[in-house]
């Protein structure tokens, strides 16, 4: 295992173990589920994406740690640490593990609770690298969106928008707006619109005319 700290992208991140250390955020998420461990000094968990929440790291089994060494497991929770979730700004530092490093671990089981977060009509969007540019940070499916009205006369406006899916041909994307528009755009907070991408003289852009 690389102890040293590394800033990763989301991307880089999700669907991987890591080892964490328990920060002030977890040592809150344990204690809560009263699953704290005294002989514990570090924790195993696997970052996956929540459609509401965000990027999330879903805490498996505590562990000792030390330098240059596998981390030794001293506790590993029931349901695969059901409940004991927490987002990625809570994250302290970390190392992510190598499949290989995972599997001397046995953590490399049926994820089966994953499919609850990992529907169909999202894959193909969560696939799309061309869409990271435009992704918030630690909200991988949210996107910014330029915001145009056929009314020329209304300023285009930024906005973010929670992607759903796309077209068949993937030339669109359908998703729901997260943000209240100042401008009169004639949509509104919750509503659902098309998404597309664009090339403008200063590069591509998503856009939703309305």
């Amino acid at each position: 295992m690389n102890d040293e700290t590394t800033h990763y992208s989301d991307r880089e991140i999700i669907s991987r173990w890591a080892v964490a250390e328990i920060n002030p955020g977890i040592a809150h998420v344990l204690s809560g589920e009263e699953q704290a461990h005294a002989d514990a000094d570090r924790c195993i968990g696997f970052f996956y994406v929540d459609h509401e929440e965000g990027v999330t790291f879903r805490i498996h089994a505590l562990c000792r740690a030390e330098p240059g060494r596998p981390p030794e497991i001293v506790v590993n929770f029931k349901d695969h640490g059901e409940g004991l979730i927490l987002h990625l700004d809570d994250m302290g530092a970390y190392a992510l593990l190598s499949e290989g490093e995972a599997n001397d671990l046995a953590l490399l089981e049926e994820q089966r609770w994953l499919i609850y977060y990992e529907p169909e009509h999202l894959q193909a969007v969560r696939k799309r690298v061309d869409l990271d540019r435009f992704r918030a940070s630690g909200y991988f499916d949210d996107v910014s969106v330029i915001l145009l009205s056929r009314d020329r006369n209304v300023v285009p406006e930024g906005v973010w928008v929670r992607l759903e899916g796309q077209s068949d041909d993937a030339t669109s994307l359908r998703g729901t707006l997260l943000n209240e528009p100042y401008s009169d755009f004639g949509v509104h907070e919750g509503a659902m619109i098309t998404v597309r991408l664009v090339e403008g003289e200063d590069g591509r852009f998503l856009v939703a005319e309305v």
